[in-house]
């Protein structure tokens, strides 16, 4: 029996030829998070069958995944912080519980903040065998070793592995796509003069948003000084949104927002010379691709994303107090799995951000400017050591 922090406390389970459900719980940065943990299983258990669980929204990131055998998607509670809330998430685990329980699991993972909800689910399933990050009253079998109050979904996952007595294999985060996705991409950037940059103004959380007329501010920067083609992403329900950045352009951008498919927007993130961006799933699928980005970000603790500044990716943050705990004044952080409410843009230190250490940063990246000039403006945080 192995002990000692990272390494399993219980035996570690032979997980070759089982049968294992894998619970990927969050938006499309925690999924894409959950890759390197896969592909780690699945060179430790190369004939066993994988399933995952996953939120339908996130089916186009995890479905071409080599490493897993099925893909089984839910829909998510419907009234998360509403009147009545813990009775409909009560019902839908139960029935959820039932449906998995009959495919008689050899062993559930929980990945990445393991909510109370998942932990109770993978009770519900019933496998011998079962792993994630508790608080010691879960019934885990391999529950993981105690962490840092806060890090990242990568991190979290590791020690879920650790907890199975397996490693992370350390290796890159890995996106798919479609060679007809890398077609449509092509076809909707055309023959785009200049650098082609890219701005996405849309999070899942709009106190995670910059103000539009801001990112319309660097965007026409941009545009001025280095002849910049402009290309604005987003969702079908940021349209309004990339409208406001728009607006403020002098050339023609190009929108995209509500037009492309998620392996789509990965090869137009791909295809960019540089992306300017709030903390979102662009942000992530950049990293993992290797296109410099620039993130601006407000109060939020970036060890939960594993934001840090690199060669190729830099993070603009405000030189503001942070709050402890979460920040939304009418409690739906934490509560809810995203809000649109637009009186919020612009909140969660935002508002101290104006446009031009971004478009500063922008330029160094493009190599523009010397180094000194992009960090002398006192609203940008140094860089992490390297």
């Amino acid at each position: 029996m192995a002990s000692g922090r990272g390494r399993a406390v219980n035996p570690r389970p032979q997980l070759d030829g089982a049968r294992i459900l894998v619970v990927v719980y969050g938006h499309i940065a925690d999924t894409i998070a959950a890759i390197p943990a896969l592909r780690s299983l699945r060179a430790d258990a190369p004939s066993a069958r994988i399933e995952v669980l996953a939120l339908d929204s996130v089916r186009p990131v995890l479905e071409p995944c080599p490493y897993i055998d099925a893909f089984v998607g839910w829909s998510d509670f419907s009234h998360k912080g509403a009147r009545g809330s813990r009775l409909e998430k009560a019902a839908t685990l139960a029935a959820l519980g039932l449906k998995l329980r009959r495919n008689r699991y050899d062993a559930t993972l929980v990945l990445h903040r393991s909510s109370g909800a998942m932990r109770r689910l993978a009770a519900l399933v019933g496998s011998p065998v079962r792993a994630g990050a508790s608080n010691g009253d879960d019934g885990f079998t391999h529950p993981a070793p105690p962490g840092p109050p806060v890090e990242s979904s990568r991190e979290e996952n590791r020690r879920v592995l650790q907890g199975l007595g397996l490693d992370d294999d350390g290796g890159q985060i890995e996106i798919w796509t479609r060679p007809e996705d890398a077609i449509a991409a092509a076809d909707l950037l055309g023959n785009a003069p200049g650098p082609v940059i890219g701005i996405h103004p849309g999070s899942d959380w709009s106190c995670q948003e910059w103000l539009p007329d801001r990112f319309g501010e660097v965007a026409r920067g941009l545009q001025r000084e280095l002849g910049a083609t402009i290309v604005i992403t987003g969702s079908k329900s940021e349209v309004g949104l990339q409208t406001e950045v728009a607006a403020a352009l002098k050339g023609d951008p190009i929108l995209i927002a509500g037009r492309t498919s998620f392996g789509q927007l990965v090869e137009i993130v791909r295809r960019l010379d540089l992306l300017v961006c709030v903390n979102s799933a662009p942000a992530a699928i950049a990293r993992a691709l290797g296109t410099p980005c620039l993130v601006v970000v407000g109060l939020e603790d970036t060890r939960y994303t594993g934001l840090e500044s690199s060669d190729l990716l830099r993070v603009i943050q405000p030189r503001v107090p942070k709050t402890a705990g979460g920040w939304c004044e009418f409690g739906r952080w934490g509560v809810l799995s995203s809000c649109h409410s637009p009186m919020c843009r612009g909140l969660g230190g935002l508002l101290e951000l104006g446009p031009s250490p971004v478009l500063r940063e922008a330029l160094l990246f493009l190599g523009q400017l010397p180094a000194r000039a992009a960090v002398s403006g006192p609203e940008l945080r140094p860089p992490a050591p390297r």
